[in-house]
């Protein structure tokens, strides 16, 4: 055995694939902890290669065992990858160097996806050996039956040559049933259109993402569900008023397209702050309060951008009073409520405020090492925890810390 040598076996599901289909999140620590783990992600989805990983990996320490003092790990990322799965590696990874102060490092893979976290760890802890697990398929699994079914998982490609056709196909079968097959040609245009300008300015993935936000926070256990369903009801009803107003106005296509777009914008608005207001009351069901301030501050941006929108509509379209002076004055007016709205919000601010919303949120060092949890509130002018690496209880008052992110970070 090498002295002084502590080597850290490492695993990391960077899409969390442990936490979306077993409900196993990361760190997991431990030889007999990540046996379980893969074994119950392998009888839960047999062709997820992330079992794979984590055999490999518990293998792999049984090698190095033998030679050095070893640890093997499992670190989870987030359900999408991106910046806020890297976030909760780093600080997975750091829990876990608090526990095992590791030399080095024996990274486990399954391919390239994972290797992006290489210069994450390396940021930490020097990697000094890399394996990548390649899992061997029978030639039936080549087949073209298989490659179609996975070329179908593909998000993109069926917003492309699913979703596109099916509203196409859809809107022809609403039409027809309306007795308005002539305006399907027209229909068809606009929806194809706006689908490649979407896909062509990217907004296309920014839409998705939103649909998505709204779709994973609906839940009939959540006091908030009224506000999501509220929102999809108020998109689903501007877009008909707005089809509604482009086919009843005047003969003038410009008075109408403007008219259609004033009903989507007003919709629009009213949708978003419904779902501002049902993300704030999911912030207070599930603790997390301190992002209040946050949806407040987005709802009201919302709804003042919104203000100078419509009032430019209203200004190219040549409304009666809608002129420079009244143009003028609604900037100004909209200044004044940002103002107003932001010094409001910082009743809200509890990013350095002392309240039981804080007990049990992790507490980070300056260079944001973990270093315990809040354990308690002491006369509401300090925090209790017990630090990890001292196994000293400490009391911190307010101004010495600083909430970012769900995480209390000592100043």
């Amino acid at each position: 055995m090498i002295k002084n040598e502590s080597l850290l076996v490492l695993c990391v599901d960077r899409d969390n694939d442990l936490g979306k289909k077993v409900g196993i999140n990361g760190p997991i620590l431990g030889r007999s902890d990540c046996i379980k783990a893969a074994a119950k992600l392998a009888l839960n989805d047999p062709t997820d290669s992330d079992s794979n990983s984590i055999f490999g990996a518990v293998k792999k320490f049984d090698e190095v065992k033998n030679h050095s003092n070893a640890q093997v790990a499992i670190l989870t990322g987030y359900g999408k990858t991106g910046f806020e799965s890297d976030h909760k590696i780093v600080q997975q990874l750091d829990e876990v160097l608090d526990k095992f102060p590791a030399t080095g490092v024996v990274l486990v893979t399954d391919g390239a996806e994972d290797d992006q976290v290489i210069p994450i760890i390396q940021g930490r802890v020097p990697i000094v050996s890399k394996e990548t697990i390649i899992v061997k398929q029978a030639s039936e699994v080549e087949s073209t039956y298989y490659t179609i079914k996975q070329v179908l998982k593909d998000p993109d490609f069926t917003r492309a040559f699913i979703l596109v056709p099916g509203i196409v196909v859809l809107l022809w079968g609403i039409l027809a049933f309306a007795g308005a097959e002539k305006l399907f040609f027209q229909s068809m245009l606009i929806v194809v259109g706006s689908y490649l300008i979407l896909k062509g300015t990217g907004l296309e993935d920014k839409i998705a993402g939103a649909i998505y936000t709204v779709t994973k926070s609906m839940s009939l256990q959540r006091v908030s569900f009224p506000f999501y369903l509220m929102t999809i009801l108020l998109f689903i009803i501007g877009s008909w008023a707005a089809f509604t107003e482009f086919n009843t106005l005047g003969s003038n296509v410009f008075t109408r397209a403007s008219g259609a777009v004033g009903q989507i914008l007003l919709f629009l608005v009213l949708s978003s702050i419904s779902f501002v207001v049902g993300k704030s009351v999911d912030a207070i069901q599930l603790k997390k309060a301190y992002l209040i301030r946050k949806y407040f501050v987005t709802g009201a941006a919302v709804f003042i951008l919104w203000f100078i929108m419509d009032a430019t509509r209203q200004v190219i379209v040549g409304a009666p009073y809608a002129d420079l002076a009244w143009f003028s004055s609604n900037v100004l007016a909209s200044f004044v409520f940002g103002v107003i709205t932001y010094k409001i919000s910082q009743v809200l601010d509890l990013r350095k405020k002392i309240t039981e919303l804080l007990i049990g949120l992790p507490v980070y060092s300056k260079d944001e090492k973990w270093i315990g949890a809040v354990e308690s509130i002491k006369r509401k002018d300090s925090i209790t925890f017990t630090n990890k690496k001292t196994n000293k209880t400490m009391n911190i008052k307010e101004g010495q810390f600083i909430l970012s992110e769900g995480r209390v970070i000592l100043n």
